[in-house]
This record gives C-alpha cells, structure tokens and sequence, in this order.
C-alpha cells in the first residue's frame, strides 16, 4: 500500500501541469485548478498521516495550482472575449495575480453598450472585486464603483452587498476604522428584515449568515477601539436581535469571542505566561503590569498589520517607559519564520530575536509561549494559555492596564489613528493614582 501510494504521489506532481482535456471557459480553467489541488491535497495529506510521513508541501501545491491555472488561461486573451465572458475572464486572470488583464476585462465590460441594470451590476461587483487589493490607495479607488452600485435599484441588493462585504473584508484587513464602520453599517441597513440563509447551505441562492454576522462583529470592534466596550457589546447582542433566524450555534461562532473580549474591559488583568523571554532576564517565566500602566500586544512574525504597529509601539515605549508606563509584546513559536521552516524552539528563538529585536528594534519584554499541540483528527486545537486568557481573536491585539491591574481598553487590529489615539490614553492613566493594587 505505501508503494502504490508513492506512485500516485508521483504521478501527481511530476505531471501537474497536463490537462485532462481542453478547458471550455475561464471558469472551467479555475475548476479544474481548484479540483486538482483538492484532490493534491488530500494525497498529500494522506501520505503524511502513514508513519514516516513527511508534511504535506502546502505552498508547493499552491504554486502548481497557479501554474496550472495560467496554462489554461493562455487559451483566452480579452480582445476575442466579449459579453458575458468578460466577467469569467476577469476572475480567472485576478486568480494568477494578472491584475492588469483582469482590470482590462472588467473596463471592457464595462464599456459595452445596451447592459441591463443587472449586468451593470454583475460588472461594478467585478470592478470592485479587482480593486480589493492589500493596499489603501486601490481599494479606496473601488469607491466611486460602490457609490454607483448603491445608487442602483433594489433589484441589485445581492450585488450591492457582495462589493459592500467584499469591501468590508479588505478594510478590516488594513484596520481602516472609519471604513469598516461605512461598509459595516451598509451591510447591516441592507440586510435588516432579511433572512439568513446558513453558512453550510451550499449552492443555497440567499444572504449567507456570516455576511451579516461578520458586519456586526467588525463594527463592534471599531467602538471597540474607541474605548465604547458596552457599545461593542450592545452591537454584537443587536445582531440576534435583528436575525433571530440565525441559530445559537453558528451565532456564538462569529460573535462569542468578540462578547467575551469585551466583557474583559474592567476586570482585573491576568499575568501572561512564557517560557521564553526576549528583553527580559533569563529566568522570567511570568509578567503582569501590577502597579503600571501596562500595553500588552498579542503579535506573530508573519502578521503583516502587527509590523504596522512596531513603529509607533516603540515610540510610544520609548516616551513613556520613562514615566513608569510598562511595553510587553506576547507571541508564541509558529516552527517557521519567513522562508526559515521546521525550526526548533532554539533556533526560532534565534529567529524571533533577529526579527523583533534586530530588524524592528523592539527593546521590551517579549514572551514566546511553546506552539501549542498539533490537534488529532476531530480534536480542537487548543491555544496557548496567553490568548485564552485574553481572548485573542485577530491580532494584533492591543491591551491596556491601568496601575491597579485593571483592562482599560482592548483594540482589534492596527487602525493608523490608534497612533495618536493611545499616547493620549497612556497619558490620561498615567495621571491616575492607584486606587487599590491587584493581589
């Protein structure tokens, strides 16, 4: 049995860019990508699970999946393609990362003559859909096509929520706060008196659940980050008030954590726990902020917006350690930092230390819980005893402590205003006298 299935592993990667047969569209092209990889997938990961099993090479088969894409997508170029093709052709390229032809598909359609309001919509969708990219610059260029979107007939509600949801993911990605309000508070308005279709019925035509759900929770982050943890709270509670279709189970999925988080603000801080400390004296196990003000952010090296903060979390240090205020940055080990994989704790260590301390210059305590235990087929994974306690949920996580030991605010994400909008916090706690001392 392991011979064979050596053989089929084979088969599958040294021939992965062969098509079985002549994709008839661009959507065939993703199809058939997307079901050799699944099936790629689970070989691989079949194989890993037999003893002596080795990993299964997840970034490896993206890269196939990719390159098997874009030999099917050579079979089509946009100036033969023409109507309802256009949109196909524009996801297909935008799947490759061929941001130019995908944009150039979509103006096309655009530009045609005689479109039905639903077409026009379909293709604004699209329009958006390309302009959704890890950049504030270009996503904020999609507004004008949401603007025209919105103004459409009821007719386009589906349309109008997809690019509203599509739109609402991307800022929350970059923590823009004033748009993830925007987007937020449109989904909300349009699906209010809508029902939810589940998040597991597939295929089903409807809102899907957790596009209403996801709406809510970013919007209770963003009062959230403002200090308003009761309005956090009062949104996520609205959220099965206005949905009561929507079952318990799969509401606490999306908005459980985010009530627990916030039910944290004025309750006493917890100590956080590491094995390993960076900036800190060799012995130290534990940390908590007993008599200072303390920032605590719940970070990792591969997140993209946590580097976002580095800059203004060391200023602030900087500025404030002076004044009694105390920096503290908790992670945990992840066996792989950048191209750098199946690193042991001591080199990962090594890692992180070159990472935080020499690239980013951080110069505060930073606690390196142990990876957690990989879970066994139907196990949960279970998260380090840092981010239960905390409830972490998207990072970076910013908590802060005033001196008696109490959470005074806790922040989702890395929003720019967060930069002016802490030091004036730190300051104002700084000025506070101690009332009582956590024990």
């Amino acid at each position: 049995m392991k011979r064979r299935a050596t053989v089929v592993l084979v088969v599958m990667f040294v021939a992965p860019l062969l098509l079985h047969a002549q994709s008839p569209s661009p959507a065939g092209c993703t199809k058939d990508a997307g079901d050799w990889f699944t099936a790629a997938y689970k070989a691989a990961r079949d194989s890993a699970a037999r003893p002596g099993g080795k990993p299964a090479d997840v970034s490896g088969l993206l890269a196939t999946r990719t390159a098997r894409t874009k030999v099917c997508a050579a079979q089509f170029n946009v100036a033969t393609t023409s109507g309802a093709g256009l949109l196909p052709l524009s996801n297909l390229y935008s799947s490759i990362s061929e941001d130019a032809l995908a944009t150039a598909a979509v103006d096309k359609r655009l530009a045609e003559p005689g479109l039905t309001e639903m077409d026009r919509a379909d293709a604004l969708v699209a329009k958006v859909g390309s302009l959704t990219k890890p950049d504030t610059l270009v996503v904020a260029r999609a507004e004008p096509y949401m603007t025209q979107l919105d103004a459409m007939s009821k007719a386009v509600m589906m349309q109008k929520l997809e690019a509203h949801s599509q739109l609402n993911d991307e800022y929350r990605y970059l923590d823009v706060n004033d748009r993830i309000r925007q987007h937020s508070l449109a989904i909300i308005n349009l699906t209010r008196g809508q029902k939810a279709m589940p998040a597991t019925a597939r295929g089903a035509a409807g809102i899907r659940s957790y596009v209403m759900l996801s709406a809510y929770s970013n919007l209770a982050e963003v009062y959230g980050d403002f200090g308003h943890a009761d309005s956090a709270l009062m949104i996520l509670d609205q959220a099965t008030k206005d949905h009561p279709e929507i079952g318990a189970a799969e509401a606490d999925n999306y908005l459980k954590s985010g009530r627990q988080r916030y039910q944290l603000v004025g309750t006493p801080a917890m100590a956080l726990e590491a094995g390993h400390w960076l900036n800190a004296p060799p012995d130290t196990k534990t940390m908590d902020g007993k008599g200072k003000v303390t920032v605590i952010e719940f970070t990792a090296h591969w997140c993209i917006p946590c580097r976002n903060s580095y800059p203004a979390m060391t200023e602030m240090a900087d500025k404030f350690e002076k004044q009694g205020a105390q920096f503290i940055f908790a992670t945990q080990f992840y066996g792989y930092l950048g191209t750098r994989k199946n690193l042991d704790p001591a080199a990962e260590f090594a890692a992180d230390h070159e990472y935080f301390v020499g690239e980013h210059g951080i110069h505060f305590p930073i606690g390196i819980a142990d990876q957690p235990a990989t879970p066994k087929p139907g196990e949960r994974y279970v998260f380090n005893p840092n981010d239960t306690r905390y409830k972490v949920g998207a990072i970076p996580q910013t908590v802060i402590i005033d001196r008696n030991g109490t959470i005074r605010r806790i922040l989702t994400g890395w929003d720019t205003g967060n930069a002016q909008r802490l030091p004036v916090l730190i300051t104002a706690l700084l000025k506070e006298k101690p009332t009582r001392m956590t024990p």
